[in-house]
């Protein structure tokens, strides 16, 4: 083999050899990058079936939730408080966003508030062998009431809960009413009528307890995600948030989630799949 041979190969060996190491680095290069997706932190409390910290899914409201901002590319984290802590690590910036949570007139002073998720219902329970009707907010003023820290019953009970018209009993806890009421150290509790019977089969698993509600709603009106106030991050978020939540509505998830909570089959929802997420 001549010295001029010799060379050429080696040249062409060292040549093929670096094209075989920059090859994958330039395609590299020129791929774009799969960024992982924005974690959000959503403020929220156990209040099945809506939310169940017992679930690894987090309860029907909190798969709504997942998949809507799951095809606005984010993935949520849930983050579980007492609703009254909820609020002030919203209004702290902690949080993006809390659920689910009406949009009464006090919670418009530092949020604002999606488009509805459901329709949650307000009943007072009591218990069985209690001889207990109502027609009006007055009628319930010599009733002793428990009632749970951070929670907006309507308008009319949260007025006169402010003036301190009413006889209540608060606590930070949600079943504590339930066991008050039990054994009879308080008269009333209003409670979500899905989440009070959700409630009771938990705490008295043989017969859901001496308890029931009375017909009559005391309150009724959406549950929503609710941002915080005069934050531009948290209005963009509600903006795409109320977009795609749209989507879920128009391929009729929202019924169905609501007939399933009406019925008590929360637990067998599950979102559709767009189809965007099934080309993806």
């Amino acid at each position: 083999m001549s010295y001029l041979f010799f060379c050429v190969s080696l040249r062409r060996r060292w040549a093929r050899m670096l094209a075989a190491l920059t090859l994958p680095a330039l395609l590299a290069a020129l791929t774009p990058a799969q960024a992982e997706p924005q974690t959000l932190r959503i403020g929220t409390g156990d209040w099945a079936p809506y939310v169940d910290t017992e679930r690894s899914d987090g309860g029907a409201l909190a798969r709504l939730i997942s998949a809507v901002f799951a095809e606005a590319d984010y993935r949520v984290e849930f983050i579980f408080h007492p609703w009254d802590r909820n609020v002030r690590m919203l209004q702290q910036g902690q949080l993006h966003a809390i659920m689910p949570y009406s949009c009464g007139p006090s919670r418009l002073n530092y949020g604002i508030c999606s488009d509805p998720l459901v329709r949650g219902e307000i009943v007072l329970f009591h218990r069985r062998d209690q001889a207990f009707d109502w027609t009006k907010v007055e009628d319930l003023l010599k009733y002793r009431i428990g009632t749970t820290l951070g929670y907006s019953y309507g308008q009319a009970f949260d007025e006169a809960l402010q003036a301190g018209r009413l006889n209540v009993v608060q606590s930070g806890k949600e079943d504590t009413s339930f066991r008050l009421l039990e054994l009879g150290r308080i008269d009333l509790h209003p409670q979500d009528r899905a989440v009070g019977y959700a409630m009771l089969r938990r705490l008295f698993p043989q017969d859901g307890g001496n308890i029931v509600h009375h017909p009559r709603q005391l309150n009724t009106e959406p549950l929503r995600l609710l941002f915080r106030k005069n934050d531009p991050e948290s209005a963009r978020l509600l903006h795409l948030f109320n977009a795609r939540l749209r989507d879920f509505a128009e391929r009729g998830d929202l019924k169905r989630l609501q007939q399933a909570l009406n019925s008590g089959n929360a637990d067998d929802w599950k979102p559709s799949t767009s189809a965007r997420a099934v080309r993806d």
